[in-house]
């Protein structure tokens, strides 16, 4: 009896094994494709943007649309440059929780790109893309043509770190989902009857 016992628990914790495995490859994929729409959420503090290579063959300005005036950030074409956009800058027109739309004004078209829902757009198209790398940092990928252009989402690049949230899923939710239901598998116990 014991034996059955002893080889139903390791069957068991392979089991949880392979499922934590397999919700953390699984968590791989979800962060290496960004979510298109995906918004940016104020957590407090500050936020710092640095510009990355792109593939735009147009200049761009980001910028900060959900203040008032919209706040330009940086520009496409200088690639490493960082800004830190201070926690009272950002206090003036923000809550804690409150969405930052950020998007991208293209100088050669006059045309402007939001991210977020489609309809904030002229075209209405998703034009960003949010990848979360996790602790609170993330890469937001632009279109900058109407109709989407190649929908590859890196004519303009930024990275955001800092006093960010996402609804974008971060890396590790999906595995510490895993870890806790092969938890739970493995503290169930059979009820007599």
């Amino acid at each position: 009896m014991s034996s059955i016992r002893s080889l139903l628990k390791k069957s068991r914790l392979l089991a949880a094994g392979v499922l934590a495995m397999s919700l953390l490859t699984a968590t791989v994929e979800v962060s290496a494709a960004p979510l298109l729409g995906g918004q940016l959420f104020w957590s407090g503090g500050d936020v710092k943007i640095t510009v990355l290579p792109a593939t735009a063959g147009y200049t761009s300005q980001l910028k900060l649309f959900s203040a008032d005036p919209d706040m330009f950030i940086a520009r496409n074409v200088d690639v490493g440059a960082s800004l830190t956009i201070g926690a009272s800058l950002i206090d003036v027109n923000h809550n804690i929780g409150d969405e930052l739309v950020f998007g991208i004004y293209v100088e050669n078209t006059g045309d402007t790109f939001r991210m977020g829902a489609a309809s904030r757009n002229s075209d209405s198209m998703m034009h960003a893309g949010v990848d979360n790398l996790g602790g609170g940092v993330f890469l937001v990928g632009f279109e900058d043509l109407l109709g989407g252009g190649d929908r590859d989402y890196d004519d303009n690049v930024f990275r955001f770190e800092g006093g960010l949230t996402s609804s974008v899923p971060e890396p590790g939710s999906l595995a510490l989902l895993g870890l806790g239901l092969a938890a739970s598998f493995l503290a169930r116990r059979r009820v007599k009857v």
